[in-house]
Formats: C-alpha cells, structure tokens, sequence
C-alpha cells in the first residue's frame, strides 16, 4: 500500500511538473522547479529522471522542439525567430537538436510542411 501511495504522489509530480515545463518552456529551469516545489536540484533531477525516463533538458527541448515545428508551419517567422521564441538563443544548436529529434533540418520540415497543406 505505501509503494502505491508513493508511486501516486510520484505521477502526481510529475504531472505537476509537465505542465510547468508546458507552460513556461521558454524560461523554466531546475533551479525555479526545485524552489518551487521545495526539493534540491539534484533530488528533483533524478526524480524526474526515475518517473520519466527523461532528464529535465530532455523534457524541457522536447516541448521546445514541438512548439517550434508547430510555429515552423502556422507562421511566416524566420526560423531565427522561432528559435528565440521557443527559448533556444543558439540558432545553430537550434539546426543540431531539431535534426536530432525529427531526422529533417527546420527548414526542410517548413517546406515539406507548406507544400503538403497546400496540396491536399
């Protein structure tokens, strides 16, 4: 019964810190998250890692990563600005972590993006 209640409060947080992340992904650190939520940055780093699997930068470029592929095709920012949008002031990590994650470059996911609305 105690496993349970712990494994609960544990989905709790993470949920709770989820939608921090999804909320302020721009600006939100570990640091503000750990005040926030009274723990160490340390204890709360591998938290999140127990219950996610992901580490906080994970989680944190992921949802910025998501947000600038939505803005890549439902806006006519640059890409430079999409990049300062989502919080990622390094415009060629920018190019390396969107690669990573969907094995396309920005701006060939905006094009292919474009050209598939536009054809259906």
């Amino acid at each position: 019964m105690i496993e349970k209640r712990t494994y609960d409060n544990q989905q709790k947080i993470l949920i709770d810190l989820l939608t921090e992340i999804s909320n302020h992904y721009q600006t939100i650190s570990l640091e503000q998250l750990a005040n926030r939520y009274g723990y160490t940055k340390q204890y709360l780093s591998s938290l999140i890692k127990k219950i996610s699997g992901q580490t906080f930068i994970e989680l944190r470029t992921r949802k910025r990563l998501e947000q600038a592929k939505y803005l890549l095709t439902s806006s006519d920012y640059s890409i430079a600005e999409i990049c300062d949008l989502v919080g990622i002031h390094n415009l060629n990590s920018f190019y390396t972590k969107f690669k990573k994650q969907y094995h396309i470059m920005p701006s060939d996911y905006r094009k292919k993006n474009y050209l598939d609305d536009h054809f259906l």
